[in-house]
């Protein structure tokens, strides 16, 4: 096949396939970025100078004013720290360029770092390693296709801000969701209140009604029930100390035996032992929202640990220790009867095995007790 060069005028054209991807994918960020602030701002617009100053007077005038603007400003505030601490992963266990050597002796350090803290694994009992990222991943760090980088303690990407939200910024995220709740309340009051004080007064008899407050009154319901609904979901994985990806998903729990090698029950799991994250409703608020109350609702960083490392439930992870020992055991006793058996060649007819497990405290499972085996002897 005959391969024809490559025009270098085209290549470095502006209008080459490269930049044009690279521009619809930096529109494409932006935009979310751009409508949300656009129509905090507009809100807040209508909310303090077209209702508050100019509508309402009195103490509904002061009450509408200050709680719009500061509300208006936790909420921007919020939104850009989102924005601003997103996709923010473990620091890559190899250097771009670096040599063979080196590359591997950074993965072990790596490895052997993680190693003794983490208590998740992959699909076949192996600890999780990255290999877009190169690097090795701490329990709960997932790795997000669109940002193109692991992201500590991923809850999910979310569109409205083109970013991922993790541990460094899931604070900010969950009060920028409780502030646009409390805007929409408080623009849904005063719009519906200037709105039925017009119609009550026959003023539309007069005068024209400010299409603004028309749109502000529809936009807070919407918006408001989306996100107090959201808002609820959210609320209730962060006292489970629950991930968005978590609550989706099962997550798999390193073991002492390998998940081929499972027979008699499921592999650890968040399925089958529980949420090992679990460490309390208090404790599970306290791990995002941080330990002051005093700064709990205020856009600060307060949030607990480095987000490579958790607390753990100790029955879980006991739990998960007693399953696997007991996974052993069995295949440890059937492994011997069967090398007795190969080994033994006058022996006509195997006795039956029995194998002793005791059911799990915590998950109520039984494994296998009886297991019937025959042999015959080759004649």
């Amino acid at each position: 096949m005959v391969q024809y060069p490559r025009d270098p005028v085209f290549a470095k054209s502006p209008c080459s396939p490269g930049a044009v991807n690279a521009f619809c994918c930096a529109f494409a960020s932006l935009f979310p970025r751009v409508f949300v602030n656009v129509l905090l701002t507009w809100a807040a617009y209508v909310l303090v100078i077209d209702i508050g100053i100019r509508a309402l007077g009195g103490f509904g005038r002061v009450v509408v004013v200050l709680f719009g603007t500061g509300i208006y400003v936790l909420s921007v505030s919020s939104y850009f720290l989102i924005v601003r601490y997103a996709g923010i992963g473990p620091t890559r266990s190899v250097a771009p360029g670096g040599d063979e050597d080196s590359c591997e002796t950074d993965l072990e350090a790596g490895r052997a770092a993680l190693l003794p803290q983490g208590v998740m694994a992959k699909e076949n009992g192996q600890q999780r390693y990255c290999s877009k990222c190169k690097c090795w991943k701490p329990d709960r760090t997932h790795h997000c296709s669109t940002c193109g980088t692991c992201v500590l303690r991923m809850d999910h990407h979310c569109p409205w801000f083109s970013s991922c939200i993790g541990y460094d910024n899931h604070k900010y995220f969950i009060l920028f969701l409780i502030y646009v709740v409390g805007f929409c309340l408080v623009s849904f009051f005063a719009s519906g209140i200037v709105l039925l004080d017009w119609i009550d007064r026959s003023e539309y008899l007069d005068t024209y009604i400010s299409l603004n407050w028309v749109f502000l009154f529809i936009v807070s319901i919407i918006f408001g029930i989306a996100v107090c609904i959201f808002l609820g979901y959210q609320l209730y994985l962060l006292f489970s100390n629950k991930t968005t990806i978590e609550a989706m998903e099962t997550q798999r729990y390193k073991s002492s035996v390998a998940s081929s090698s499972y027979r008699y029950s499921q592999p650890p799991s968040s399925e089958s032992v529980g949420n090992v994250f679990d460490v309390g409703w208090r404790e599970n608020f306290r791990q995002v929202m941080g330990d002051n109350p005093w700064t709990w609702f205020l856009p600060v960083r307060t949030s607990k640990g480095n987000g490579t490392t958790f607390p753990t439930n100790a029955k879980v992870l006991n739990a998960i220790r007693r399953q696997a020992q007991q996974e052993a055991q069995m295949l440890s006793s059937l492994q011997g009867f069967l090398d007795r058996g190969a080994s033994s060649s006058s022996v006509g007819r195997a006795s039956n095995v029995v194998i002793a497990n005791e059911e799990d405290e915590y998950t109520g499972r039984v494994s296998v007790e009886f297991r019937p085996s025959e042999r015959r002897r080759d004649d």
